[in-house]
């Protein structure tokens, strides 16, 4: 794929993951970020130097419990993720009107033409919230052995991402209703009333038997809503895999050291 450019933003990685008992066990450290690939090389190591070589990224923003290097000063944790985004955004302190890329520390495999792509694909027009989805197809010719949480749409199966663009002006306007949306993620009563009845009828039916009831456009009003009245939010159809492949599972580290440590 042809390389793109954009105008550069800022980054805020999510470093603050715990892992699992089963991973502390197996990798020897707490911090998910922190478990080692390649000799004297971090799963941070990796997102970091992609972020690092990627033209379309001006500053990166760590926010975890993770050492301080000559590049960068950790931003201190919260208690969530989402306070971590916010804790990350006051840190950077974005021009008024400038999107930032959210990224997660998990995803080693990241490359910086993948990200670069991403953020020209999703700021091609103004958007509130920009969501990378991989079609299945693309994800399995590139790592058929890692299993990954699928949606099935009108237009096909997708996986998700572990990267956002998003507006911070318009994440802290509506910061209530954006914790609110967090917060009932797992309540399907709560999600029910947020997003609409019939649209989480029709992902639930869409995953069972009926792929062709949900479209990316009906989820993507849906993500809006939870954003905010007005808010814009995008599913952006990419073939780079990487974005999609976090590392959380013993059996992941296992299979990123192989093909890393090379």
């Amino acid at each position: 794929m042809e390389r793109q450019t954009v105008d550069s933003i800022k980054a805020i990685v999510l470093a603050g993951g715990k892992n699992s008992d089963e991973m502390r066990q197996a990798t020897g450290v707490s911090n998910r970020a922190l478990v080692e690939l390649a000799p004297d090389r971090t799963m941070l190591d990796f997102v970091m130097g992609a972020l690092r070589q990627a033209k379309s990224i001006a500053e990166i923003y760590v926010v975890g419990d993770v050492p301080a290097t000559p590049e960068t000063t950790p931003v201190a944790p919260g208690s969530s993720m989402l306070d971590n985004i916010l804790l990350g955004i006051a840190a950077a302190k974005p021009m008024p009107g400038q999107p930032v890329l959210v990224v997660t520390s998990d995803i080693p495999f990241i490359t910086s033409a993948a990200v670069d792509d991403f953020v020209v694909r999703a700021n091609a027009a103004p958007v509130d919230f920009g969501y990378p989805i991989i079609p299945m197809d693309a994800y399995n010719r590139e790592f058929a052995g890692m299993k990954r949480t699928t949606l099935k749409l009108r237009e096909g199966r997708f996986t998700g991402g572990n990267m956002v663009l998003l507006s911070p002006d318009r994440l802290v306007k509506n910061k209530d209703l954006v914790m609110k949306a967090y917060a009932a993620r797992k309540d399907v009563l709560a999600l029910g009333r947020m997003l609409g009845w019939g649209l989480l009828v029709r992902i639930v039916l869409s995953q069972v038997a009926f792929p062709g009831l949900l479209t990316i456009a009906q989820l993507e009003t849906g993500i809006g809503r939870l954003m905010g009245a007005g808010s814009v939010a995008r599913a952006v159809i990419t073939e780079f895999a990487s974005i999609g492949t976090d590392v959380d599972k013993p059996d992941d580290v296992a299979y990123a050291r192989e093909r890393l440590g090379k």
